[in-house]
């Protein structure tokens, strides 16, 4: 008898991928996946139809099972839609957030820290004696009066704030422009003049430094400020000073101090001459004080405090460092929103910093609108300084210098310094007696503290606060981040992962592998037969009788 050789048929594509998806679904731990496939109701299905469970025929517990299945199906893949959109979401945030500050430690040196700069300012921009002895010592036309040009003088700090000048008074500054160029008097000899601080020690008495008491003209020095003429200490914005003085002491670099507390580091005595106020810049009397950064140049923008007069001021900062570490230097400045000290430079400040580069960008558009120069950026290279007939262009810049639009955008875009230097403040003050006996304090010797304040500017602790700028976008984060996700939704965990990888590389090579060399066994067996030989009866019943006999 000849029969052909019987053999399993070769699977199809789809019977193979359906074959594989059930083997990974049954072998798998990811949430949810072996109840996709699974043949018999889970413990919670069974709970929910229990009552009825028995009353169920064949047909309808396998459609039953079916439901069950496709709902699993629905919950496992939006899941993983969940789990995408979450990733995508968590890297798109990590992508525009890839540089992240913290706090290291609060408990850094203040030795490592720069005093800050210290700028002092008369509330009063005009002194009265001075305005009154200009106004007649001055070569004037036939048509106006040393008392008209001494009313004048009360409205020259219009130009540093131009969008505060009347029509009137644009009018009778433009008329005083005239006298000045008459008698050949620039805009910066007009204001030295006229200032009350023409000298630091008309406003500075006595200044104390480390518990050292110096004169006060070896600390401090002359800078012209939108608030008119004033005296800064430990300031190094520009390479070079506007003045030359042997007397002034200027370091290398900024001071520093080892100690915190009260006196143990700036005291100054300041004299407040209220008779003397003609133009002030505010409804007060005494002197404002900016603190900032010693390379930054003193603007309105500089954290700032009014001195009252009679009255001692305690101002205790608590410094703050930061900094960066190297992988942010990786990123490019648009990634990381700020500047390293030698990727950026803004003028011919000493150093950059977002403050100077506002500054600096103020000036630019004014001297490519106007023409000119600001009389409080020191360094004019050639360019004349702007006087009172521009006030019309000054006044019409004055809105958009206020805030940042598309006329401020430049070659180098201003963002903040990667590594910088930060001085909060607190304030305490009292009144100042001079009916206090003070012989023990050697500050105060000969010296007398009528209509005077005392200020005094100090470390308030032997520690700081030290910030670091640190890279958020690496593995490490993103690991933890995106694992973190993946676990939620799916119970995803390297040993899936790893079990994913292997069973759709190496399980899909072995059995393509397997199937290449199967399926040839296959199409060489279709054609083969095999014969049937029946045996003969005489030999069957021969064979019984041999075993019925044993």
């Amino acid at each position: 008898m000849v029969q052909k050789l019987a053999h399993k048929p070769r699977p199809t594509k789809k019977s193979y991928v359906i074959n594989k998806f059930i083997e990974f679904c049954k072998r798998t731990d990811l949430h949810g996946f072996k109840y996709i496939v699974m043949e018999d109701l889970n413990v919670v299905e069974r709970l929910t139809w229990l009552p009825n469970l028995k009353q169920l025929d064949a047909i309808k517990k396998a459609s039953l099972k079916r439901v069950f299945r496709c709902c699993w199906a629905v919950a496992v893949f939006v899941s993983m839609i969940i789990a995408i959109m979450f990733v995508i979401t968590a890297y798109k945030w990590y992508a525009r957030n890839p540089v992240v500050t913290v706090i290291e430690s609060t408990q850094g040196a203040i030795w490592d820290i720069p005093f800050p700069a210290v700028t002092i300012c008369e509330v009063n921009s005009i002194s009265r004696r001075a305005a009154k002895s200009l106004s007649k010592n001055l070569t004037l036309p036939a048509n106006m009066t040393s008392e008209y040009i001494f009313q004048v003088f009360k409205l020259v700090p219009l130009l540093l704030f131009a969008s505060s000048a009347t029509v009137a008074q644009k009018k009778s500054l433009v008329e005083l422009q005239d006298v000045l160029d008459l008698n050949n008097i620039s805009m910066e000899t007009l204001y030295r003049e006229l200032a009350p601080t023409s000298s630091c020690d008309n406003l500075i008495q006595r200044c104390m430094w480390k518990n050292i008491i110096y004169r006060c003209d070896q600390l401090f020095q002359h800078v012209i400020t939108k608030l008119g003429i004033c005296c800064s200490f430990n300031y190094y914005a520009f390479d070079s000073t506007t003045e030359k003085r042997p007397e002034l002491i200027r370091l290398p670099t900024p001071r520093r101090v080892a100690s915190c507390g009260y006196q143990t580091a700036l005291t100054i005595l300041l004299n407040v001459d209220v008779q003397d106020y003609y133009s002030t810049v505010a409804a007060s009397h005494g002197v404002l004080v900016l603190i900032d950064n010693a390379y930054n140049i003193p603007d309105l923008d500089s954290p700032v405090r009014m001195v009252n007069p009679s009255t001692e001021v305690l101002i205790a900062l608590s410094p703050e460092r930061t900094y960066s570490t190297s992988g942010v230097k990786a990123f490019s400045p648009e990634q990381r929103q700020c500047y390293y000290q030698d990727e950026a430079t803004v003028g011919k400040f000493e150093q950059y910093s977002f403050h100077n580069c506002m500054v600096y960008e103020k000036i630019r558009i004014i001297k490519r609108e106007c023409d000119c120069i600001p009389l409080y950026y020191p360094l004019r290279d050639g360019y004349r300084t702007c006087n009172f007939r521009d006030l019309g262009c000054l006044h019409m810049l004055e809105d958009k210098l206020s805030q940042k639009d598309e006329d401020m955008s430049s070659a180098v875009q201003c963002l903040p310094e990667c590594e910088h230097y930060d001085y909060p403040l607190e304030v305490a003050l009292g009144q100042l007696s001079s009916n206090v006996q003070l012989n023990g304090l050697p500050f105060f010797e000969n010296v007398n503290i009528e209509n005077s304040s005392v200020l005094n500017i100090f470390f308030n602790d032997l520690v700081s606060t030290r910030y670091r700028r640190d890279v958020y976008l690496n593995w490490q984060n993103i690991l933890a981040a995106f694992g973190g996700l993946l676990s939620l939704m799916l119970g995803f965990t390297l040993i899936s992962g790893f079990d994913f990888v292997t069973f759709f590389t190496f399980r899909m090579i072995y059995d393509c592998t397997l199937g290449n060399f199967v399926g040839k066994r296959w199409e060489s067996q279709e054609d083969k037969v095999i014969n049937v030989v029946e045996k003969p009866k005489i030999l069957e019943s021969t064979e019984k009788r041999y075993e019925s006999a044993c």
